[in-house]
């Protein structure tokens, strides 16, 4: 098993909580730019350019690995391939939610786009609860995945 994480997404509270599991799973952030917190050996970069580190996760994730997006049509691509997919907030999306999720994203996307939406919150800060989310949804798909794997 392998967690594959978007780098370029990933916030930073969820990056130590990943790097532990890094200990007994392998974990690669996968991202365009450098990111200082993480030992080199778990990042790979990627050429700058929309959809670059998508692009090589959905290339090398396999049955049985996990990976951390908040790209909504990422993760459906992925979910539709039978890959397994966590948001940041701990949520494991099913063919079901990642449906759900889509169609939120769009109906969002186009109220904006009308004037009848304010734009997306941009560096918007999370709560302890948040990580906490993530973390306590991290080991639940993880537990998930491995009876699977079993």
């Amino acid at each position: 098993m392998t967690i594959w994480v978007d780098g370029d997404s990933a916030p930073r509270d969820i990056r130590p909580i990943l790097l532990r599991c890094g200990k007994s799973i392998a974990v690669h952030f996968i991202a365009s730019r450098k990111l200082s917190d993480l030992p080199e050996s778990m990042l790979t970069l990627v050429p700058e350019g929309q959809d670059s580190a998508d692009l090589l996760i959905e290339k090398k994730a396999a049955l049985g690995d996990l990976v951390v997006t908040r790209d909504i049509l990422f993760a459906e691509r992925l979910v539709k391939s039978g890959i397994a997919v966590i948001n940041d907030r701990g949520e494991l999306f099913t063919k079901e939610k990642i449906t759900e999720r889509r169609s939120l994203r769009d109906t969002a996307a186009e109220l904006r786009f009308q004037g009848l939406a304010p734009a997306s919150p941009k560096g918007s800060q999370r709560t302890a609860k948040e990580t906490k989310r993530f973390a306590d949804g991290l080991d639940r798909a993880l537990a998930t995945l491995r009876k699977k794997n079993d």
